[in-house]
């Protein structure tokens, strides 16, 4: 019997001794009870033993919702980081029960009657995997710029959150330094960020020497880019409208186009194509990012429950050539509204609308990423290309 966890402690402890296998029997992942699941005295819900956490000032078991979580880095048998938690009932920072087990404050290890009356111990004997969770798919002829503002909205403040200056991970560490290097020097030039969000891209160009018309859709997301505006006033035109109809744009009024992850969540992506063609200058270039997967691609986990990035085994899509719209979600954020195509279509609608594919890229991590972050989610971001880029000239 494969124990899962045990398995991989002992790979790097053959001292350790495994337990046997109790809950998920069957599954690609069968666990003894210390790695199961851990029922939570904040909320008194079940989950991951990696992200419980135990306070024994209050003998109470805390999940990750309690209080604050942040990751610390080190080496305990197969890992190279845990989970800790800000106690909201002492005020200390206590390792998640993985960690607790290998430096030994775990609450089974300090208390003999806890560890042999199993308190805390999930009773439900699987994971629910089946039916697998998929989002809501809706309409695609009924879906509205509106619609999408609203689910993008929405999502706006917590998304802004996670960047600075220079985006996100993926965008400073994989996507964005090919996104520029294809866009070449903008110094004088006159640059449309089409979909610009929050308008980091936007800012960013504009210190390049870029003078920049940023055009989005979503709300809130134009709000909070007049906002950074009002803040640090730069070389920035801000648009609220959708990048389908910018009829407040001349035609052939810029040198350069960039949409950055953006034509998959557009409703009238061709029409969009057609707009930013539109306004290209002749010889004008236009970059895009786009997103390798369809709605419903996703991790597989066989411990479908695990918070850790490494217990993901490999990535699994469906339907790429069914085009549609749809939900997606991850992390904190709530569901928002996209679409799917095939990567032809979009290098179609350019060539309708006089766009001319000139180079191709699929991001890998750049060396700085390798460099800063740790190696888990640097190993994490070289598993799998995340998204393709695009270079089209206006011929």
């Amino acid at each position: 019997m494969n124990y899962y966890y045990c398995d991989l402690i002992v790979a790097a402890d053959p001292r350790y001794a495994p337990r046997p296998a109790e809950f998920d029997l069957g599954s690609e992942a069968p666990r003894c009870a210390w790695h199961w699941r851990f029922v939570c005295d904040h909320c008194g819900e079940p989950g991951h033993f990696a992200s419980r956490f135990f306070c024994p000032r209050s003998g109470r078991l805390l999940c990750r919702n309690a209080g604050r979580v942040e990751s610390e880095t080190g080496d305990f048998w197969n890992w190279h980081y845990w989970y800790v938690l800000e106690c909201p009932d002492c005020g200390e920072r206590h390792p998640g029960l993985d960690r607790a087990e290998f430096t030994g404050p775990h609450p089974w290890q300090l208390d003999r009657e806890a560890s042999a009356a199993r308190r805390w111990l999930a009773s439900e004997p699987h994971v629910i995997r089946y039916p697998s969770k998929r989002l809501p798919r809706v309409d695609l002829d009924r879906v509205t710029d509106a619609d999408i503002s609203a689910t993008w909205s929405a999502n706006a403040d917590l998304w802004d959150a996670g960047y600075d200056e220079r985006g996100d991970e993926n965008r400073r560490y994989l996507s964005d330094p090919v996104l520029l290097a294809l866009l070449g020097d903008v110094r004088g030039q006159r640059v449309l960020d089409a979909g610009s969000g929050a308008g980091y891209l936007a800012r960013a160009m504009a210190k390049r020497g870029a003078r920049v018309v940023a055009v989005e859709n979503a709300a809130r997301f134009h709000e909070l880019a007049i906002a950074y505006q009002q803040r640090e006033p730069i070389d920035v035109e801000f648009h609220h409208a959708s990048i389908s109809a910018m009829l407040f744009l001349p035609a052939a009024s810029v040198d350069a186009a960039v949409a950055n992850y953006v034509l998959m969540d557009v409703r009238h992506y061709e029409a969009a194509v057609a707009e930013i063609a539109r306004v290209l200058k002749p010889s004008g270039r236009f970059v895009c990012a786009l997103t390798r997967w369809s709605l419903d691609g996703r991790w597989h986990v066989p411990a479908a429950d695990s918070p850790r990035i490494e217990d993901r085994a490999y990535w699994m899509d469906d339907d790429y050539f069914i085009r549609r719209a749809g939900y997606i979600q991850w992390g904190q954020f709530k569901p928002f509204l996209s679409f799917h195509r095939p990567l032809r279509d979009y290098i179609a609608a350019c060539r309708t609308a006089g766009l001319e594919l000139r180079d191709l890229d699929e991001p890998e991590l750049t060396e700085e990423g390798l460099q800063t972050l740790h190696p888990v989610r640097a190993q994490y971001y070289r598993r799998v290309s995340f998204a393709y880029i695009l270079k089209f000239v206006k011929t």
